[in-house]
């Protein structure tokens, strides 16, 4: 397997050497998933801490009234998990499911509780979590003030693979409007 995605993913945050990189490498393992299939579902304890190698996931959570709620979307150089379910070993609510066939590179939580002992790999969890945590509330707050224009506008801009990859449904439930909602944004778009 080709480890230079996530030596380069993991360099953009802290600077290691290949063999630093290598022993830590050796803890994954290659896991497949073909479209339609789950990571990890609610009501249980996610198994891994992973990196999506190529494919296209989906993370939800059921509402009270049996509702899907997406909160977000994955593609290739992502992390995805429930670290804090692995580490209290309590279940998730949340759902992991691939939209498409996907390849995660992924690590066990008492492999990645262990690794996190390394200096480098706990200086390189830090900074990861600082910056999703961030993202994650700014995109909290965006979805709370944005039109369901400026936000499909966003996606556009930001993330246009995503509108190539997820069905519109998807996109809809996403920016939290209905399908029909969102073809007459699409259409206003066009016309700009």
């Amino acid at each position: 397997m080709n480890t230079d995605t996530l030596y380069t993913h993991i360099c953009s945050y802290v600077q290691i050497s290949r063999d630093e990189f290598e022993l830590f490498f050796n803890l994954f393992k290659t896991v497949h998933l073909k479209k339609g299939d789950f990571h990890y579902i609610a009501g249980k304890v996610p198994k891994y801490w992973s990196f999506t190698v190529k494919g296209c996931l989906r993370e939800y959570w059921i509402d009270t009234e049996g509702n899907e709620k997406i909160f977000q979307f994955y593609e290739e150089n992502a992390w995805v998990g429930q670290i804090q379910s692995m580490v209290t070993q309590k279940p998730t609510d949340m759902n992991l499911q691939a939209l498409e066939d996907c390849e995660l590179l992924c690590i066990t939580g008492d492999d990645m509780c262990n690794a996190v002992k390394t200096p480098w790999i706990q200086n390189f969890t830090m900074h990861k979590s600082f910056s999703d945590n961030a993202s994650i509330m700014e995109n909290s707050n965006r979805i709370k003030s944005a039109s369901p224009e400026e936000l499909y506008l966003e996606i556009l801009k930001e993330r246009p693979s995503l509108l190539l990859r997820v069905p519109q449904h998807y996109i809809a439930n996403f920016l939290g409007i209905r399908k029909e909602t969102l073809s007459r944004v699409r259409r206003r778009v066009a016309h700009l």
